[in-house]
């Protein structure tokens, strides 16, 4: 099965890719190729009801991973890998000897090099027959025979005489002239340095010091010498040509310009040879590109340990669930500053399901894990997950990021709408829809009602919205799943009292170790955990304001 993907080159992310880390997956990804970053460049995702296209693709990529896990497979693979690196772009090449372009000799020298390297590819594929039905170029033999036709096995390229008996006499005769001059040149050199008694330097010059008057005018007068050039301390002159010389210099003109002329229609003979093979030569580029895309892939996959995603067929509902999932980005990003990241489980049907806790608890690191492995699985690639099941969604949106205002001319607010009003499912969307803190950017009163009357809109659409609020009144609504961020509710006040007594206030590395970011499952009109206060707490907020706060929750009835 082909790898889906648009014929359009440099297929725009759209924002909301960037901010689930799909370009990052890309970028790790690593082509080798010119012709798979070309392709990779081109993929779009698979749609609902390609979930048999996408499983042949999730078994592509399975079986190059588990060959991975034999050495001498493993083997084989990567120097699959270094030759597809080494393969140059022969791209625009292809397309004008199409249209009947003629090719010049470092062109036929490209293509000679993509057929060594096809051939090198072809051989190793077939070690695993398995393989070779999907990733194997076509046999390029007579491509081959037809660049080297003296069959010297040479990786260069030489307009050989093979070629055309005409091209080889006029060679001859070239090499004939030429020698017949040199020898022509070479007495006449001889007898000028008895003549004048000077000595010819290795440009064929001879050097006189320009004090030395009378031999400059010995071999100006003496009509054989032309000065050529001088210095500050010398006058330099060549020889003149003899008339033998000249009349086969002239000679020596006509039959490189016969030569020239041969060679040009040698080309253009090779060109229209190459143009009767050029569906091979493109599906010989698209299995290479093919090969580049799924190999990156399975050895990104190893890295990531990820795990096949089971996709849900098209007629069953939506669903998405996810059992210890990273996000890698942001995992790559905590290792650096010596953190470990905190995997998450989250379990979604169609409908509407919120996420609630404390600032900097985690809760949009797992929509961003939600979307991402909802993008990977519908790209055709393993996910980081222990186990991932997912339908396959017409859209992966994520509403999220910083926002410009001298960008967007908007408020906050405006902003926020204007690109909620975007998102919002069409009707027969299968759509997954992730909000990060829905109206959190008006008035607490009027952001609540908006975001309640946007949850039972979405309740009614056959999509997956998934979003994170501190709006109590969200949890309370009827079919609602509510999950929370296990935070630091399990961590005891005389743990906290410790860590706070040890830690500077401006410090985050003890609150990151204490922090809980896994998701659990709470009833639906569960209370939203009190958290904000403890982290104030923990940062450094006086202490009379930390008890005011506590007071002011008390009497509204809030705690």
């Amino acid at each position: 099965m082909w790898l889906k993907f648009v014929a359009k080159e440099g297929w725009p992310v759209a924002k909301s890719d960037a901010v689930l880390g799909v370009p990052y997956f890309f970028a790790c990804l690593d082509l080798a190729s010119p012709y798979g970053k070309s392709q990779a460049a081109r993929l779009v995702p698979f749609q609902p009801g390609e979930e048999q296209a996408l499983e042949e693709e999730l078994a592509s990529l399975g079986a190059l991973l588990a060959l991975l896990n034999d050495p001498v497979s493993e083997g084989r693979l990567l120097k699959m890998r270094h030759y597809l690196g080494q393969v140059p772009d022969w791209r625009e090449q292809l397309r004008r000897v199409s249209v009947g372009g003629v090719l010049h000799d470092a062109e036929f020298f490209m293509l000679k090099q993509n057929i060594f390297f096809c051939a090198a590819i072809r051989t190793l594929l077939y070690s695993n027959p398995e393989l070779a039905s999907e990733f194997a170029p076509p046999d390029l033999a007579a491509l081959s025979l037809l660049l080297d036709p003296d069959q010297t096995g040479s990786p260069s390229f030489y307009l050989s005489d093979a070629y055309s008996p005409q091209l080889g006499e006029v060679r001859s005769l070239l090499r004939e002239r030429r020698k017949k001059l040199a020898g022509l040149a070479s007495l006449e050199k001889e007898k000028a340095e008895k003549t004048f008694a000077q000595k010819f330097n290795l440009a064929g010059e001879i050097a006189v010091p320009r004090q030395e008057r009378a031999q400059r005018e010995i071999l100006e007068h003496s009509g054989r010498f032309v000065q050529s050039r001088e210095t500050y301390t010398e006058i330099y002159y060549v020889r003149k040509a003899t008339a033998g010389e000249s009349s086969l210099e002239a000679e020596l003109e006509k039959l490189k310009a016969m030569e020239h002329e041969e060679e040009e229609r040698v080309r253009g003979r090779l060109s229209q040879e190459i143009k009767l093979r050029v569906a091979s030569l493109s599906l010989a580029i698209e299995r290479l590109a093919r090969l580049d895309v799924v190999l990156s892939k399975a050895l990104l996959a190893r890295r990531w340990c990820a795990t096949r995603p089971e996709i849900v067929a098209y007629g069953e509902p939506l669903h998405f669930t996810m059992d210890m999932a990273r996000h890698p980005q942001v995992e790559d990003e905590l290792v650096t500053r010596g953190l470990i990241f905190t995997p998450t489980s989250l379990d979604l049907s169609a409908g509407v399901a919120i996420i609630t806790g404390a600032n900097m608890g985690g809760k949009t690191v797992a929509l961003r894990t939600v979307g991402l492995l909802a993008s990977l699985a519908a790209f055709g690639m393993y996910v980081p997950a222990r186990n991932c099941r997912t339908s396959l969604f017409s859209a992966v949106t994520m509403l999220a990021g910083e926002y410009r205002a001298h960008l967007s001319g908007l408020s906050r607010f405006g902003h926020e709408v204007v690109n909620l009003c975007a998102a919002l499912p069409q009707p027969g969307d299968r759509a997954l829809l992730l909000i990060d803190e829905l109206a959190s950017s008006t008035n607490p009163r009027e952001g609540s009602a908006l975001a309640q009357a946007v949850v039972l809109h979405l309740q009614c659409a056959p999509s997956i919205t998934l979003l994170t609020t501190h709006y109590d009144r969200l949890a309370h609504l009827e079919g609602v799943v509510h999950w929370q961020v296990v935070g630091l509710s399990q961590v005891g006040e005389e743990e906290l009292r410790e860590a706070l007594a040890r830690t500077k206030p401006e410090s985050l590395s003890e609150l990151g170790r204490l922090m809980d970011y896994s998701l659990c499952r709470v009833a639906p009109a569960e209370a939203l955990s009190r958290e904000a206060i403890r982290v104030a707490r923990f940062l450094g907020l006086p202490e009379s304001i930390v008890l005011q706060a506590l007071s002011l929750l008390q009497v509204k009835g809030e705690e």
